[in-house]
């Protein structure tokens, strides 16, 4: 699809993700994984997981420690395979398990902001555990876990927002919370962007030529400018009366009927024909 595996390595369009059974007891499927992605110098996460009381102590020092000893052994292990393999850090993954019902809580707020300041500290990548929730739809619950994930990884300074629109405690996902995601992400990214000072948009000779007693809104200055701020695509910014004569719909049918429509109407770049013909070769002859 990209040209051959030199051309993947160079710019590789997937990343591979391993799931390992215990920081302290790495299981030979993740071995076998992590070790051929060194080989093909393919990025890839290795992640065990620990939930915190259960495979791993219950305070969250504890358990970042544990986690982030056998996320470092398959770092190492990587590069003992191949120097300079590309490897994007998870910090472990380290859960609250609740004690009230022994159920892995994705929304809690200890979970991951704290593991991404060790990734920092090593100069490597990290994926964020963003925009999910342990609500069972995509309602109040699951707007703000995920609002408040996404915000908090983002300032953190994790570098991939991942299990985005995953809900009751990552044991589904909703196509909606997807698309709600996606609008929480594009906000959260216009924040990031920052204030730009310069004179142009200081605009203080503008400021005293309009004066007091004039306005902004048909100014050439206004019009310049005014696509430079966030305009959401599923947020609803309008008056009452307008909202209503649309039909009163709320953030989830919107989202519903947008994730609808992309999914109907959307239609990928095609791959070239040659390309294709090689892929179904490959299929034929792996069947």
């Amino acid at each position: 699809m990209v040209g051959g595996a030199e051309e993947l390595k160079r710019h590789p369009i997937c990343a591979g993700y391993i799931n390992v059974s215990h920081p302290l007891r790495h299981n030979q499927e993740a071995l076998q994984k992590l070790l051929y992605s060194a080989d093909k110098g393919l990025p890839t996460t290795y992640t065990p997981v620990v939930l915190r009381g259960a495979s791993g102590p219950v305070t969250a020092a504890g358990a970042i420690a544990l986690a982030n000893a056998g996320e470092l052994a398959g770092l190492v292990i990587a590069q003992i395979q191949k120097e300079g393999t590309p490897v994007i850090l998870t910090g472990g993954v380290t859960d609250m398990l609740d004690m009230r019902s022994t159920i892995d809580s994705y929304g809690d707020p200890n979970n991951r902001v704290m593991l991404v300041e060790l990734a920092h500290r090593y100069g490597l990548p990290i994926f964020g555990l963003t925009g999910c929730s342990d609500s069972k739809q995509p309602d109040e619950q699951a707007a703000a876990e995920a609002a408040f994930s996404i915000l908090l990884e983002t300032l953190a300074g994790a570098q991939l927002a991942h299990d985005v629109g995953y809900l009751d405690s990552g044991m589904t996902n909703s196509i909606e919370q997807v698309v709600i995601c996606d609008e929480l992400i594009a906000y959260t990214k216009s924040f990031m962007k920052g204030l730009e000072i310069n004179s142009e948009t200081l605009a203080l000779d503008f400021i005293d030529q309009i004066g007091p007693d004039g306005d902004f809104l048909g100014s050439s200055h206004t019009r310049k400018h005014y696509k430079e701020d966030w305009y959401p695509g599923l947020f609803d910014r309008h008056n009452y009366e307008a909202w209503e004569k649309a039909g009163a719909k709320t953030m989830r049918q919107r989202a519903r009927e947008k994730a609808f429509e992309i999914l109907e109407n959307h239609k990928p770049e095609p791959l070239p024909n040659d390309v294709i013909r090689t892929l179904d070769t490959i299929i034929a002859e792996a069947k």
